[in-house]
C-alpha cells in the first residue's frame, strides 16, 4: 500500500481530467444539434483575437419570467433555425442555464465562438452567421461550427 500512495493523487487527477474531456464530447454524442442565426456585435477581442462575439435574435423571451437566472429549451422554427421554446425561473431536466433581462435570453456559453486560424479569412468582415450548436439532455451546450451567411 505504501508504494501505491504517492501515485494515488496523480491517478485521480488524470481520471478527473479525462472525465471532463469525455463530458465535452458527450454533449455531441448524446445531444441534439440546432442551427442558430447569429450576428456579430464585436468581431475583435484584444485578449483572444481568434474569438468572435455573437448575439442571437431568436433568444427573445416572455414577459412573465423574472429577470435573472433562467433555464431554457430550444425548438426549430419553420425557417430551420432554433428559437427559445421554454423559459422557466426554476431548473428542469434538459434546461440550459441562461440569463434573462429585458425580455432577452443570454446563454453565456454561446456568446463567444473561438474561430480556428484556418477559418479566420472566411468570417472576416461578415456580420451574419449560422451556428451549429449541440444541446445535451442535461443542459450543456457546445457550439461547433460557424458559417457566414452571405448577404444577397
Amino acid at each position: 500500500m505504501k508504494r501505491m500512495t504517492p501515485w494515488l493523487l496523480p491517478i485521480v487527477q488524470v481520471l478527473i481530467a479525462v472525465g471532463f474531456v469525455l463530458l465535452v464530447y458527450a454533449v455531441t454524442w448524446f445531444g441534439q444539434t440546432y442551427t442558430f442565426k447569429a450576428t456579430s456585435y464585436e468581431p475583435y477581442d484584444p485578449f483572444f483575437s481568434d474569438s468572435i462575439y455573437l448575439e442571437y435574435e431568436s433568444f427573445k423571451g416572455r414577459q412573465d419570467v423574472d429577470p435573472g437566472t433562467v433555464y431554457v429549451t430550444f425548438k426549430t422554427d419553420e425557417d430551420g433555425f432554433a428559437t427559445v421554446d421554454r423559459v422557466s425561473s426554476r431548473p428542469f431536466f434538459g434546461g440550459t442555464r441562461a440569463n434573462y433581462f429585458d425580455r432577452q435570453v443570454y446563454v453565456d456559453d454561446l456568446s463567444s465562438y473561438r474561430v480556428p486560424e484556418s477559418e479566420v479569412e472566411n468570417i472576416r468582415g461578415k456580420k451574419e452567421f449560422e451556428v451549429d450548436v449541440d444541446v445535451a439532455p442535461w443542459g450543456m451546450v457546445r457550439a461547433h461550427e460557424l458559417r457566414p451567411i452571405d448577404a444577397e
